[in-house]
This record gives C-alpha cells, structure tokens and sequence, in this order.
C-alpha cells in the first residue's frame, strides 16, 4: 500500500482552497463521528477517516471537495464521478462535493456503510 511519510494538518490541506471547501468538510467529519469513533488522518493530499481501517477521506480542490468512500459492494449511481474496484468486497466510490446541502441522507447512508467496512463488518456478511 503505498503512503507517505510526514507531519501534515488539516490547516495545511485547506491553505489553498476557499472558505466553503473547510466548511463543507467540517459538516462531513460531522457525519462521520456521528457513525462511531474514527482516527482523522490528514496526510500530504486528502484526509482520511479510520477505524480498523481508512473506510472514506476527503480531497480538498480550490471550489470542492472530493469525497470517497469504501463499500463492500459496487453502487451505480450518477453522483459518483469514478470508481474503483480493488476486490469483490471493496470499492472505492468518489463525489464532488459542492455545497453543505450536498452532504444529504443518500451521503450519510453511504457513510455508514463505509464506516461498517472500516469496523471491517463487511468480511463477516455472504454476497
């Protein structure tokens, strides 16, 4: 798995982008502690969420923000912009986020999800 090494803060992520990017990003950290504990990891170009393991993060971009998140199955949906297949129980799902308003139930759902898979709880369910 690649990484990288480094000090980094959430301040240094956010330096460049507008006002509302660290906005919407702090309601999006919201949703994710409302699902459990997780460790926020900021590192060189996003920030990640973890518990057993990284389950969603955020890219910070100049006008938005670019949200993923780690699901056990492949969701077709319009919203995504891209997704990764990494093996049957893992996906990466990617969103532009615009706005506050953005971050709706069908988000929070997928957060949860994600955060089921970071609790690693997909491993013990049969497909």
């Amino acid at each position: 798995m690649s990484h990288s090494c480094g000090k980094f803060s959430l301040t240094d992520l956010f330096a460049r982008t507008e006002p509302e990017v660290a906005v919407i990003f702090k309601k999006f950290a919201s949703l994710v502690e409302a699902c459990g504990r997780a460790h926020i990891i900021p590192q060189k170009t996003r920030v990640v969420f973890q518990t057993r393991m990284r389950f969603t993060g955020c890219m910070p971009r100049k006008s938005h923000l670019i949200c993923h998140f780690v699901l056990p199955r492949r969701i077709n949906n319009s919203r995504f912009h891209k997704i990764e297949t990494f093996n049957e129980r893992c996906h990466a799902h990617y969103l532009r986020v615009r706005s506050e308003e953005e971050l709706d139930a069908e988000v929070r759902g997928w957060i949860k999800q994600a955060y089921e898979v970071g609790e690693q709880k997909h491993l013990l369910q049969k497909f």
